[in-house]
């Protein structure tokens, strides 16, 4: 039984695109928590790292993400002392 590889098969920019794709889609948790600047976003960088691929995980950090802070509540405005 021999195995023939093609010469031209390489990593070529037709095959680079999808990963890289997917790459931004698997990361899209992690990049809206970090141009939202959500206090909680290393929390959110760690789960969808390492709990994005089971897909819940995906849509855990997803919501984490989204998920309004209660910070940005209006009665949870802190007094300031002068």
């Amino acid at each position: 039984m021999r195995i023939i590889i093609k010469e031209s098969e390489t990593l070529d920019t037709f095959n680079i695109i999808p990963i890289l794709l997917a790459a931004f889609v698997y990361l899209i948790p992690s990049i809206i928590a970090k141009t939202k600047n959500k206090h909680n976003k290393i929390k959110i960088y760690f789960i969808n790292f390492f709990l994005g691929w089971l897909l819940f995980g995906w849509f855990a950090a997803l919501y984490l993400s989204l998920k309004k802070d209660d910070r940005d509540h209006p009665l949870a405005v802190k007094k300031l002392k002068v």
